[in-house]
């Protein structure tokens, strides 16, 4: 009989709490607040303190990254590597995108990364993928800079904060590549309230 008084008891009080308390924000709320968060911000800060538009201004391109989602210790939001050059070689350049990040609320790096598995249109795919990361920067309101752009072009290394461009020599298992990463600095950190752009 103790234990039915006890448990009628801690349910009352458990239906009590949950009248008294603030019901858990939905999912669309919690959007909401976030959206509201980042509406000050312009430029490289809001890239990297608004994840799921950055993915919007992305999947424009037709990468089809998923949600930004828990995975280990972080957050990360893949998709499907896109053709970039010659559908009828053996094994097309392609590109493909990963967004990355320790917290849900915001976006440490961003990497393109463009595989030359067809090195005779290597030229064609690195033209692409210029193209690409300026359009998505563009989308953004971001003027993508002309060292950059270059860079990625002709295939050469560049770091100009918060941009790199790393080119990776291929391997026996496994082919050439050109990687162009976002950066999160402190300066465009979701914590700073200036605006950049």
């Amino acid at each position: 009989m103790k234990f039915v008084v006890a448990l009628t008891s801690l349910f009352v009080g458990t239906a009590l709490l949950v009248s008294c308390g603030k019901p858990a924000p939905t999912v669309r709320e919690q959007e909401a607040a976030q959206a509201r968060s980042v509406a000050s911000l312009s430029g490289w800060d809001r890239l990297f303190a608004a994840p799921q538009e950055t993915i919007g201004a992305i999947n424009q391109a037709g990468f089809a990254l998923g949600g930004y989602a828990a995975k280990d210790e972080g957050f990360i939001a893949t998709g499907q590597p896109r053709m970039f050059s010659n559908s009828n070689a053996k094994a097309p350049n392609t590109t493909s995108v990963v967004v990355a990040g320790k917290s849900a609320e915001s976006i440490d790096t961003v990497t393109y990364a463009l595989s030359l598995t067809d090195p005779v249109d290597a030229t064609t795919a690195r033209m692409r993928l210029a193209q690409t990361v300026g359009e998505f920067l563009g989308r953004l309101k971001i003027k993508a800079s002309p060292d950059l752009l270059r860079a990625i072009r002709l295939g050469q290394p560049l770091d100009a904060a918060p941009a790199t461009v790393a080119i990776v020599p291929a391997t026996n298992t496994t082919p050439a590549r050109v990687d162009v990463t976002f950066t999160r600095s402190p300066a465009t950190s979701p914590a700073n309230n200036k605006t950049q752009g």
